[in-house]
C-alpha cells in the first residue's frame, strides 16, 4: 500500500509541475506580466520539483521494486538526467523572475522588457519540451 501511495503522490506532483509550467507560459504572455504572481508560482514550482525528488527517492528506497530494479535500468538514468537538466535550465527564468520582483519592489511602475520576457519564455518552453521527453523515459523505464 505504501508503494501505491508513493506512486500516486509522485505522479500528482509531476502533473502539478506540468500545470505550473503551462501557467508560467500563460503569465509570460499576459500584458502586463503579473510579476508577483509569476514569482510565487515559480516558488511553488521549485517546491513541487523538490518534492518530486524526495518522493522519487522514497519510491526507490521503500517502493515495491527497490533499488535493484532501477540501478541497471538505462531509462531510469535517462529520466533522472533529463530531470536534472530541467532543474538546471529552470534556474535562468527563476533568476529573471527574482530580478523582476526586486525591480517591482523598487519601482511600482516596473514592467519587464519584451526581450527579457521572450528569453524567460524560451527557457520555460525548453523545460516543457524536456518534460515530454522525461515522460517517455518514464514509460520506457516501467517496461524495462
Amino acid at each position: 500500500m505504501l508503494d501505491l501511495g508513493l506512486t500516486v503522490v509522485h505522479h500528482l506532483l509531476v502533473f502539478g509541475l506540468a500545470i505550473m509550467l503551462a501557467m508560467e507560459l500563460a503569465y509570460l504572455r499576459a500584458d502586463p506580466v503579473p510579476v508577483v504572481r509569476l514569482g510565487r508560482l515559480d516558488g511553488g514550482y521549485g517546491a513541487a520539483a523538490t518534492l518530486v525528488v524526495l518522493v522519487g527517492i522514497a519510491r526507490v528506497v521503500w517502493g515495491a521494486k527497490g533499488w535493484i530494479a532501477y540501478q541497471d535500468n538505462p531509462w531510469f538514468w535517462a529520466k533522472l538526467g533529463t530531470y536534472l537538466l530541467i532543474g538546471a535550465l529552470s534556474a535562468a527564468p527563476t533568476i529573471q523572475f527574482i530580478k523582476w520582483n526586486r525591480a517591482l519592489k523598487a519601482d511600482s511602475a516596473f514592467h519587464p522588457a519584451a526581450a527579457e520576457i521572450a528569453r524567460a519564455a524560451m527557457w520555460v518552453r525548453l523545460e516543457v519540451l524536456l518534460l515530454f521527453l522525461l515522460v517517455g523515459f518514464a514509460a520506457a523505464m516501467a517496461r524495462y
